[in-house]
């Protein structure tokens, strides 16, 4: 994800379909093409009870390691890009490390290959190597606010049919966190005489100032915002406030009332 996209990462998790390699694979059931290519899909939804389609969303893989066939089997080397990473592929990989290396990917500005997953949050990569990949996402539509980064190796080995698998099928876990409104009303504590006709609310988050409203009686003195992101914490400040009145604030949740007194 680009630095103005800020993509939460969630504890350990590698999903369940991943079935990583070690950095040597001998040749078992089954044999190995190191001409054939290899190609990755997945779908991407949140894991909520009210399951969430996640369109829209730039997912980046990176060939972290390459396959090396040898009569004896296939070894996983480092490419160039990731030699220095420090990533050890004969060990056990935690998602700590799946995190640094998605760290390191950004900071080194290493090129991948990318998809947009379409309205069913579909996405498939064809015609790859064989290797380890990292995939993670560059950018998440409003609502979904994490998306846990993963290695995954091409081919892999199924126990269970047997063979070597050249299509791999992933889930990516990710989370949608619904949106919010947030509402301001502006209260007057005065006898109702030469009172400012109009009072400038703007909306801030941590980021800074997001947006401004003028109440007046034209909007009964208050306002709703919609569909906010809900991660973010919000808050108002009225703007240039008269000189003869002392403003104050008070809230519930998200409904927030400024009250001026004369």
């Amino acid at each position: 994800m680009s630095g103005k996209n800020k993509i939460r990462l969630l504890s350990v998790l590698i999903a369940a379909v991943l079935f990583l390699v070690p950095a040597r694979a001998v040749f078992g059931a089954g044999s190995l093409d190191p001409d054939q290519k290899a190609s990755l899909t997945m779908t991407l939804k949140s894991a909520d009870e009210e399951v969430k389609v996640a369109s829209g969303v730039e997912v980046s893989i990176y060939l972290v390691a390459e396959g090396k066939y040898s009569s004896s089997g296939i070894d996983f080397v480092l490419t160039d890009e990731y030699a220095a990473s420090g990533l050890d592929l004969n060990g056990k990989i935690t998602q700590s490390m799946i995190d640094d290396l998605r760290h390191y990917t950004l900071e080194k500005n290493i090129s991948g290959a990318s998809q947009v997953s379409d309205a069913d949050g579909l996405v498939k990569f064809e015609g790859l190597k064989s290797g380890f990949y990292l995939v993670m996402a560059t950018s998440l539509p409003q609502g979904f606010t994490s998306f846990v980064p993963f290695l995954y190796s091409l081919p892999y080995y199924s126990a269970e049919a047997g063979s070597w698998k050249y299509d791999g099928v992933a889930e990516p876990k990710i989370t949608y966190v619904a949106p919010v409104d947030v509402s301001v009303r502006k209260v007057w504590n005065d006898d109702g005489n030469n009172r400012p006709s109009s009072v400038t609310i703007r909306l801030d988050n941590e980021d800074g100032e997001y947006d401004s409203v003028i109440l007046s009686d034209a909007n009964e003195w208050r306002y709703t915002w919609t569909s906010l992101d809900a991660t973010k914490k919000w808050s108002v400040k009225e703007i240039d406030v008269p000189s003869e009145y002392k403003d104050t604030y008070s809230s519930q949740g998200l409904n927030f009332t400024v009250t001026n007194t004369k």
